[in-house]
């Protein structure tokens, strides 16, 4: 754990912000993509409509025990 703590204590030194993105997704509820079925799926279709079907596909298939397809 020690190595870790250091770690993001020298990458938070490197940002130009004193917020790490990671903690305000985390307090927001979590990744979008993981908030239900309906925004999982809203996600997805964004991702092939821009060009990242790959995403869409690897998210599905990694979360069909949660959402089945």
């Amino acid at each position: 754990m020690y190595l870790l703590n250091k770690w993001h204590d020298e990458m938070m030194m490197t940002m130009d912000f004193d917020v790490d993105p990671l903690w305000t997704v985390m307090k927001e509820g979590g990744p979008y993509h993981a908030k239900g079925r309906e925004l999982f799926e809203t996600y997805c279709k964004r991702l092939e409509e821009t060009g990242r079907s790959g995403g869409a596909s690897e998210l599905r298939k990694r979360h069909s025990n949660l959402y089945g397809n």
